[in-house]
């Protein structure tokens, strides 16, 4: 008796405090009439205010259309695929979307790259699919293993990326080597360069210049002329250890820039002085310069101490590199009791650092000002040896963000408490940024528990898969002040408990305006729509 009536405390208890959700007028949000569930790989797209969605799954293409003030479902299609193929990858350029594939010729042992165009207002194929690109002898999946974790690997047979105007598609394979020694074999990254009809450029298969033990790939991108650019870790002596005997980096970073007119080879060093670079990634501004930008730490696996910047001339040279230190107050914030004593124990402040940070974003200003989002994410891996299994736990904790002045001054810097927990990649964890005019907003879902939590405390667990309210912050672009929003419970939206929430399926419609289908149980979904009303 007495753990039933224990039960139905926490049951009350919880009920209560969804009850005294103040919810933010700052957004309104619609959910769609209910339809029936499409399972398989998904991609959307947006084009004035309307969602296309393609999913692939069981042989069959469904091409869904979503429209109106609540989204509802307008328009789906199914076609079936007429040739066997490994997908690559969906992707919209400069309003043209496309599906990559890729298909082994056995007999001819010739790798082909096929490319079918989608057309959004009549929710179907264009054509019947077009090879753009044919590799005599294997392709290797991904271009090597980023030490940083920044997520520019590509994960298929080939990688694309376009410029930050979409005018320019690049897509890259690397050859599979002759031989098997590092040491020996020196990457040779195949690339195919397109307008936005994919209408081929220029291609080439380039060398690199050092051997694979000699460098380590980090990440690739292409800017609005056409240049790609390759941004490697390279190694200052024969081996591959990160730092010498006294404790100093033993690596550099090299950007080597591929000339689009000639395909000659260009490379510029981008130094931090005695900093461990200990995450780093392209990124693309609104004027179409690429900033290559990260973290640093001051020791050699101590963390993160500071992030750094660098922007590029259009000749591909670091003409302005700038870094800023975590200000220890900010480290402090939001940190859990365990957090807090281990902190307590060291020394001096140059001891303190922020652990397993990720840069995931940069959002550029019209004044010339930058913001930089970055979060704590890692992943634990436990070893049943009675099952001979392995289990991972993947962590999206605090997020870090930075707002610099068109000038290179550092505005300010702010720590969120964030601490999402789950036993897959992503899925409903991670953040979605909504840049503003005066206020940028960061929205994630988060328990219940953490929703009246006042900011300075450390936030429980949100697990996730088990529901969730959408809750984020507000930040004065000015001042780095934040403020909680709270949107709306995942257990009663409009009425509905939505499933399968996932910050991947995000879908922009406007400035203010994004769009995320969910799952609704009874084998049907539903398209959510948020938008921001200030």
């Amino acid at each position: 008796m007495k753990h039933i009536l224990l039960l139905g405390a926490v049951l009350f208890l919880s009920m209560a405090t969804r009850a005294q959700v103040k919810i933010s007028d700052d957004f309104s949000y619609t959910v769609s009439d209910p339809y029936k569930v499409v399972d398989g790989m998904k991609s959307y797209f947006s084009r004035e205010g309307e969602v296309l969605s393609v999913k692939y799954g069981r042989g069959v293409f469904y091409f869904q259309k979503f429209s109106g003030d609540k989204l509802n479902e307008s328009k789906r299609i199914e076609v079936k695929k007429t040739v066997s193929f490994t997908p690559e990858e969906f992707m919209e350029v400069d309003g043209h979307y496309y599906f990559f594939y890729s298909i082994w010729d056995r007999e001819n042992t010739t790798e082909q790259l096929f490319a079918r165009e989608i057309d959004f207002d009549n929710c179907n194929f264009v054509d019947e699919g077009n090879v753009l690109i044919k590799v005599k002898g294997k392709v290797t999946g991904g271009f090597g293993i980023s030490l940083f974790g920044s997520g520019n690997i590509g994960g298929g047979k080939f990688h694309f990326n376009h410029s930050f105007d979409q005018s320019q598609l690049i897509v890259q394979y690397r050859l599979k080597p002759d031989q098997r020694r590092d040491d020996l074999n020196k990457d040779v990254i195949g690339m195919h360069v397109y307008n936005s009809s994919l209408k081929e450029l220029w291609k080439d298969q380039v060398e690199m210049p050092y051997t694979e033990k000699k460098m380590n790939n980090i990440g690739y991108t292409i800017d609005k002329n056409g240049n790609t650019y390759v941004l490697a870790e390279v190694y200052k002596d024969n081996t591959t250890k990160r730092k010498t005997k006294s404790g100093d980096p033993n690596y550099r970073l090299e950007l080597i820039r591929v000339d689009a007119d000639d395909q000659t080879l260009s490379i510029s060093e981008i130094e931090l002085d005695d900093k461990f670079i200990t995450d780093v990634g392209f990124f693309e501004g609104k004027t179409k310069e690429i900033v290559v930008a990260g973290y640093y730490g001051n020791k050699f696996g101590n963390g993160t101490d500071g992030m750094f910047m660098c922007r590029l001339s259009e000749e591909g040279e670091v003409v302005e590199k700038v870094s800023y230190e975590i200000p220890v107050d900010v480290m402090k914030l939001y940190m859990s009791d365990r957090a807090q004593e281990r902190m307590e124990k060291k020394n001096d402040a140059k001891d303190y650092s922020m652990a397993n940070m990720v840069l995931r974003e940069i959002v550029f200003d019209d004044d010339g000002s930058v913001t930089m989002y970055g979060e704590r994410y890692y992943v634990v891996s436990r070893y049943n040896p009675k099952t001979g299994q392995t289990t991972y736990t993947y962590y999206y904790q605090e997020i870090l963000v930075g707002r610099v002045t068109g000038d290179g001054e550092l505005a300010w810097m702010n720590k969120l408490p964030k601490n999402q927990i789950g036993g897959s990649p992503r899925g409903g964890m991670g953040y979605y940024v909504m840049p503003g005019d005066k206020s940028d907003y960061v929205l994630f879902l988060d328990n219940v528990n953490n929703i009246e939590l006042p900011l300075n405390k450390y936030p429980k667990a949100h697990k996730d898969g088990r529901g969730g309210f959408l809750t984020g912050f507000r930040i004065d672009n000015t001042t780095g002040e934040v403020e909680k929003v709270s949107l709306f419970d995942t257990k009663d939206a409009k009425g509905i408990t939505l499933y399968q929430f996932n910050t991947g399926r995000i879908v922009q419609l406007s400035d203010t305006e994004f769009a995320l289908e969910c799952y609704k149980k009874g084998k049907e979904d539903v398209m959510l729509k948020v938008t921001l009303e200030k």
